[in-house]
């Protein structure tokens, strides 16, 4: 008896899989829930949290222009500059 399963979640399949080697892994810095079709990759100001599987705003004072792998990709602003939370830049006083 055919069964469809759901490809984990980091993972995804356009038209369903039979088995887990049928899911594609995402791309780096790409995410996806279980069951999913496509990944998604997080924008300007925010980092990809691995325990939540989910973006997250980069914290005050640091920036991404272009989304963040994790934590880490959130760029400290340059002296004298500063950020609200979720920012894709740093404003200068």
């Amino acid at each position: 008896r055919y069964e469809c399963k759901l490809c984990p979640k980091n993972t995804f399949t356009i038209s369903g899989a039979s088995s887990l080697e049928e899911c594609a892994l995402c791309p780096p810095g790409g995410h996806s829930q279980p069951g999913a079709g496509y990944c998604e990759q997080c924008l300007t100001g925010k980092y990809f949290d691995e325990p939540s599987n989910e973006c997250k705003l980069c914290p005050k004072n640091t920036f991404t222009i272009s989304g963040a792998t994790d934590i880490n990709g959130c760029e400290e602003c340059p002296a004298g500059g500063h950020s609200q939370p979720g920012a894709g830049y740093c404003e200068q006083c």
